[in-house]
């Protein structure tokens, strides 16, 4: 019987690749998966950590893969395509990192968002914001100041993002007992539930209850952009909820696309293989897939 990669490319059991052929095979079997509707008009959305950079222990550390920035920054120039980044991070820190001009940055899931300009300048990003009620906005506040003096541990990273906020503990020997903190800190603060827990695999995030989704954010831009073709990029479990939209879109009319569940260490590695048409092996095939694509885009 021969084994399947990440990627879900059939390799012969004999074959001795090296990791970098490995990575390659996987990035081309997804290519070919969407060959046939690579002429028409494309909307390509990503998310960040762990996707299209490594999913660094530091948060603050994490930087975008040089070939999947150069393989954006090809695929955004050309008219028939929309490059959107859709990030649990804020625009203002996922547009400072990725620096792709002529692309939509949607942060904290998309509920603020940003259109950059061909010559990428963060300077002239004009951010705009939902609007967030003032019990919600002053929960969030004391949770950012409360509940890091009750977890006291050097693991934990706050993540600031306004009216919403993540707790990291990407450092911690013990995840799941991390997590149990985290929570516990949050519950005894926010005993009524006044923010929404969406939670999350190595980190604890609270957002304002109705706050826009990543599928919420992908179905608009479906909409917006009316593509023949729509693949998306993503690692952990708001991205394979966001893989659902692009299911959705085909039962309706048809359209062509392609979930791409990329592991790290976010990931929850059934439920990528579950929710995705392919799975890369990380951020480094996502960038071998993105520089494919971009090559055969630019033949056309």
């Amino acid at each position: 019987m021969t084994p399947k990669t990440p990627g879900g490319c059939v390799l012969d059991s004999s074959a001795d690749l090296r990791s970098d052929e490995l990575e390659l095979a996987s990035a081309a079997e997804a290519l070919e998966r969407i060959r046939p509707a690579l002429d028409g008009r494309m909307l390509l959305a990503t998310d960040f950590d762990g996707t299209i950079s490594r999913l660094d222990l530091d948060m603050w550390r994490s930087a975008v893969v040089p070939a999947a920035q150069r393989a954006l920054r090809s695929l955004a120039a050309a008219d028939d395509t929309h490059v959107a980044f859709i990030s649990g991070r804020t625009v203002a820190d996922l547009a400072g990192r990725v620096r792709v001009g002529r692309a939509t940055y949607h942060g904290d899931h998309g509920a603020e968002w940003a259109a950059a300009e061909r010559g990428f300048r963060p300077d002239r990003l004009r951010i705009e914001h939902e609007p967030v009620d003032p019990a919600t906005q002053s929960m969030a506040d004391r949770l950012k100041v409360e509940v890091p003096p009750l977890v006291d541990e050097d693991w934990l990273m706050l993540e600031d993002k306004g009216s919403s906020l993540s707790f990291h503990f990407r450092r911690a020997a013990d995840v799941d007992a991390a997590r149990a903190s985290v929570r516990a800190a949050v519950d005894t603060i926010d005993s009524k539930g006044v923010l929404d827990q969406p939670g999350g695999v190595r980190m604890w995030e609270l957002r304002p209850r109705g706050a826009t989704t990543k599928r919420q954010t992908l179905e608009r831009l479906i909409e917006e952009h009316r593509p023949d073709l729509v693949v998306m990029l993503g690692d952990d479990r708001n991205d394979t909820a966001a893989f659902g939209a692009i299911g959705a879109a085909r039962a309706a009319n048809g359209l062509e696309g392609l979930a791409v569940g990329v592991l790290s260490r976010a990931s929850d590695p059934l439920q990528l293989e579950q929710a995705s048409d392919v799975v890369f092996a990380g951020a480094y095939v996502s960038a071998r897939f993105l520089s494919l694509l971009a090559r055969e885009r630019s033949r056309r």
